[in-house]
């Protein structure tokens, strides 16, 4: 496509927003012609241009080429607001950041497959180079290696995370525990909102490096499959610098058993109204005991809780049946009904919670769980639900809740 600007002087005279408005109508590679027609076009261009940025692996447009491309045009840094990068190349990454973006907001890098190797001495040379970013507030740091290990980070790339005005933090199998000993000024974040930790390493020390400084954190995610790296009751502990403020904690703990057994006390989080928990991981392994039970929920559960999705709660199989009614063991094949049932101390938790909640959880509204899609024992508790005015939620084990802190607000 070739743009002419003889004959058409009208569309140099129109406000700014207009004729971003009439170029975004064109693709990028036609944005591009534009603005190498004459410098008045290549002003009004770039800045919606480079706006945003995107790179694609194994291409002449990679990080790598990104940063040469930074070096022939300096002055496009300038318009940079975010970048979205499909591979974390140690070198250019750190290449990238080594600019001072004075405009960019976030930076989303995501990679899959083993990343390239950098000598420790590479490493170091680059981490010194790198900036903090004025304006960043949002970093998503994912790579996802082909085994599932994490990839360790040293003690001095916690320069990478050095942006103070921070109000969003992902991490995905990434290894921090070094972070521990770095120093605290790479972790200003006083601002920071939100924290997701994905199938991650890390010690006690280096999450608390993390987040104690923010007073602010409204929702954290901790995501594990494993097992969890430090005893459980801690978590409240490392969580405190942002305990009047935390609104969502989603703990998505499976498959492994807790490391003491004594459970979590979120009793001091006041404003903290969804609760995403394995029952046994909060309330501790005496939560078995229904005569614990309300001990138990008053010096666990936080006060103010509204919405609680009770992780983890893997149904028994009582029986596989066709239309018949004849039962035989197995998974039922398709037009064959499975019927599951509680395990005893999940169901008294749950009966319990909703028949109590007036007394020890006055602002429950909702309890949800997965894996009912055959459950057979909640029945006989939707009646009950609904004569304390709660909604008892049966969730597909492949639904996703993401609670909403404006409709949380509501409830």
């Amino acid at each position: 496509m070739m743009v002419s600007t003889h004959g058409h002087p009208w569309f140099f005279s129109l406000p700014l927003e207009i004729q971003w408005w009439i170029l975004r109508c064109l693709d990028l590679r036609d944005q591009a012609v534009f603005l190498r027609t004459c410098r008045r076009a290549q002003g009004i261009t770039e800045p919606l241009l480079y706006y945003r940025i995107y790179t694609k692996t194994r291409t002449h447009n990679d990080t790598v080429g990104l940063f040469e491309f930074l070096l022939r045009h300096p002055h496009v840094v300038k318009f940079v607001h975010y970048l979205v990068l499909d591979e974390f190349h140690p070198v250019g990454y750190r290449q990238l950041m080594a600019f001072e973006f004075p405009n960019l907001e976030s930076v989303i890098m995501q990679h899959e497959g083993d990343p390239l190797f950098i000598n420790d001495e590479k490493r170091r040379s680059l981490n010194q180079l790198v900036r903090e970013q004025p304006s960043m507030t949002n970093l998503t740091f994912s790579i996802e290696r082909e085994d599932a290990s994490p990839v360790i980070l040293d003690e001095d790339d916690a320069v990478l995370f050095r942006h103070r005005k921070m109000r969003r933090i992902r991490l995905s199998f990434i290894d921090f525990s070094a972070f521990a000993y770095a120093d605290a000024d790479y972790f200003q974040h006083e601002g920071l909102r939100v924290l997701s930790v994905e199938l991650c390493r890390y010690t006690c020390e280096a999450l608390n490096r993390l987040v104690a400084p923010s007073r602010s954190l409204q929702d954290v995610h901790f995501s594990h499959n494993g097992q969890v790296p430090f005893s459980e009751k801690l978590y409240p502990i490392v969580l405190a610098s942002s305990r009047e403020s935390l609104r969502i904690l989603d703990l998505t703990w499976r498959w492994k058993i807790p490391h003491e057994g004594e459970g979590m006390d979120f009793t001091r989080f006041s404003n903290l109204h969804f609760l995403r928990v394995p029952p046994i991981y909060l309330l501790g392994s005496t939560y078995m005991d229904e005569m614990a039970l309300p001990g138990l929920v008053r010096t666990k559960f936080p006060p103010n809780l509204k919405m609680l999705l009770l992780e983890n709660i893997v149904p028994r199989s009582i029986r596989v049946m066709n239309e018949r009614g004849v039962v035989f063991p197995g998974f039922p094949p398709p037009g064959y009904t499975l019927e599951l049932t509680l395990m005893p101390r999940d169901y008294q938790l749950i009966r319990f919670l909703i028949s109590e909640k007036h007394r020890v959880l006055p602002r429950l509204k909702y309890v949800l769980m997965y894996y009912m899609e055959f459950m057979r024992d909640p029945s006989d508790l939707y009646p009950l639900a609904k004569e304390h005015g709660v909604t008892l939620g049966p969730l597909l084990a492949t639904d996703y809740l993401n609670p909403l802190l404006n409709w949380l607000d509501e409830l």
